[in-house]
């Protein structure tokens, strides 16, 4: 029997062992308690829980009112506002319309029979906002329609997007 007692894996547990393990069950036990939950300020003042998968999982689809924003009052508006205008100034609009609906339909290029395949206001929301943030940038810095060209064809390069063939 004394021998029983002298190897490893048949002795009795320390009452620090014990007391290690029970800590170790507690932990594992609180961390089933409260899960995915947070505590967020209401709209009106309110403390309230918030289910955090809820949130996550609602973040990334898209928001058809900030599509519309973005599309519409954003890169629209703004392309709209500081590019030239007339009929002489069209085929430069053109080109680089080209260059932000490939980016934004990623990298459908219009074809000859001038169909794209895709639709740049439908385009993800986060390439609306990269758009957008150029075309802002662009403006800031008083760039000609040469240096946005540039901007937005290495964009679709560096995309993988490749040129258009002219």
């Amino acid at each position: 029997m004394a021998e029983e007692e002298n190897k490893p894996d048949q002795r009795k547990k320390t009452e620090k062992e014990l007391a290690d393990e029970q800590l170790k069950q507690n932990i594992l036990a609180a961390s089933d308690q409260v899960k995915g939950e947070q505590l967020i300020i209401s709209p009106t003042g309110d403390l309230e829980r918030q289910r955090e998968i809820l949130q996550t999982a609602l973040s990334n689809i898209d928001d058809p009112e900030k599509k519309f924003d973005l599309y519409y009052k954003g890169i629209n508006r703004l392309l709209r506002a500081h590019l030239p205008k007339g009929p002489s100034n069209k085929a430069a609009r053109d080109f680089i319309y080209e260059e932000k609906n490939t980016y934004l339909t990623r990298g459908k290029r219009i074809r000859k029979d001038g169909t794209r395949g895709g639709d740049g206001r439908m385009t993800y929301n986060t390439d609306a906002d990269e758009m957008l943030q150029i075309i802002m940038e662009w403006i800031m810095e008083n760039g000609t329609m040469v240096d946005l060209f540039n901007k937005l064809r290495d964009l679709n390069i560096s995309k993988g997007y490749g040129t258009r063939a002219f």
